[in-house]
């Protein structure tokens, strides 16, 4: 339940610390208030401030722009908003002070690495001033919690010095945080975990996917019984339908789908009616394209490109993340304005290419259970270097049939070009605790 008065305590504290976010928290919910219209009014202003910080400041968008032709007065309107070049993970790979923009060039520049499991590593850098949990704390009201929520949260450990820990302290006081180390499950810190999360109750439990199903499985397994927190906030991985029956099984609460990547965390994220994933507008402008990197249509799924609208230390602009996307038709009851998109299901790269040239998409592949989601505890597709393809699965009891079906079926979607090797085990690779369904060696 939302705590006005220890919101307001939480918020000034945080607020002297980081200027700006009671206020910026504020902006936000009456933004989502607004109509398509003037949403789209003030998101389009920001996009132009940005472009002409960026042309003037950065030296990669000013050489970029200049060599094309093309300058911020070019743009302005949205619908030439795709003159301004696509970036990808190769051009910030070896480009990172080209990034800085020259107003923050000199002082301290916050280091986000990322991409581990795609096998390109990449650093980003980010204004360590910047606000960015307006977005989670907007998250949490539409569940009805308030920003200083008490929370459980299974994640990698950041590593942050002495004295922003005692900053962070001050913060959060009295607010009770639990932690668990998500790429370090051990029997013995899940049962330090677990007792600390019976103690505290928190309302809201965090963590990567893989982390929370693997939590899942060791309590239904035990048969443990928790205080039921309001929500659990799922993150890191698609969200497939047999990981969110069992995690609201384990832990008697719903799931709240957030979808983000390092170097934009929050992107979008549901709400209780889960008719979709409401789009962060105001901070993070998100493109759907297709090939040719024109727009594609609303329900069409195409490549995501994304803009920070709020990020002029190391401005990302027309970023491609590599994920997969799609704009929804359909709106949500909850009346929250903000646009709606689905669940993102894959990344381009867990395509499965065929002998035959045609390619089975990483989308369908992350529904391959979706029609028996209490038979299986997870699962993971990978295609080997020969094409073959094998299916790991971890079964709840014995479900021969369920498993002969889902072979089969996906033995008739490859047209049998290929071998399909079912594997029933409890090994499954993940990457700093992040689970992944498809994995494309």
């Amino acid at each position: 339940m939302q705590n006005k008065f220890g919101s307001g305590i939480y918020l000034r504290k945080y607020d002297f610390f980081k200027p700006g976010a009671r206020k910026g928290f504020e902006e936000v919910i009456a933004f989502q208030n607004l109509s398509k219209e003037e949403q789209e009014y003030l998101s389009w202003k920001k996009v132009e401030a940005l472009l002409e910080h960026a042309y003037k400041n950065v030296p990669w968008y000013s050489r970029n722009f200049k060599k094309i032709g093309l300058s911020p007065k070019d743009i302005s309107q949205p619908q030439y908003f795709n003159q301004v070049p696509v970036i990808t993970r190769e051009d910030l790979k070896g480009n990172f002070n080209e990034f800085i923009s020259d107003t923050h060039r000199g002082r301290k520049i916050k280091i986000i690495t990322t991409g581990g499991s795609t096998g390109v590593p990449l650093k980003i850098g980010v204004n360590p001033k910047a606000v960015r949990e307006m977005q989670k704390w907007q998250m949490f009201s539409w569940w009805g919690l308030s920003p200083e929520v008490d929370m459980a949260s299974i994640y990698r450990e950041i590593p942050i010095g002495i004295l922003t820990k005692l900053v962070l302290k001050f913060i959060n006081w009295p607010r009770k945080v639990t932690s668990l180390n998500a790429t370090n499950l051990s029997e013995n810190s899940i049962k330090a975990f677990l007792k600390e999360f019976e103690k505290n109750k928190p309302e809201v439990l965090h963590g990567y996917l893989g982390a929370l199903d693997s939590l899942a499985d060791y309590i239904l397994d035990r048969q443990i019984s928790l205080p039921s927190p309001k929500v659990i906030w799922s993150t890191a991985a698609p969200l497939a339908k047999v990981q969110q029956r069992k995690i609201q099984k384990a832990f008697g609460a719903p799931v709240c789908d957030q979808y983000g990547c390092s170097e934009m965390y929050f992107i979008a994220a549901s709400c209780p009616e889960n008719n979709g994933l409401h789009q962060f507008s105001d901070a993070i402008k998100l493109e759907v394209l297709d090939g040719k990197g024109s727009q594609v249509s609303i329900g069409d799924r195409g490549k995501i490109t994304l803009t920070n609208l709020n990020e002029f230390a190391f401005p990302l602009i027309r970023y491609e993340n590599g994920d997969q996307g799609r704009w929804l038709k359909s709106s949500c009851n909850c009346g929250i304005n903000l646009p709606l998109m689905d669940q993102v299901k894959g990344r381009k790269s867990d395509n499965f290419n065929l002998p035959d040239g045609s390619v089975i998409s990483g989308e369908y592949l992350t529904t391959l259970f979706d029609d028996y989601p209490d038979a299986v505890k997870r699962f993971q597709v990978v295609q080997n270097k020969d094409l073959s393809i094998d299916l790991n699965v971890s079964t709840n009891g014995q479900q021969d049939k369920v498993l002969r079906q889902v072979k089969q079926g996906l033995e008739e979607k490859v047209k049998y070009q290929v071998a399909v090797v079912l594997v029933v085990t409890d090994e499954f690779q993940s990457f700093g605790g992040k689970l992944r369904y498809v994995i494309k060696n």
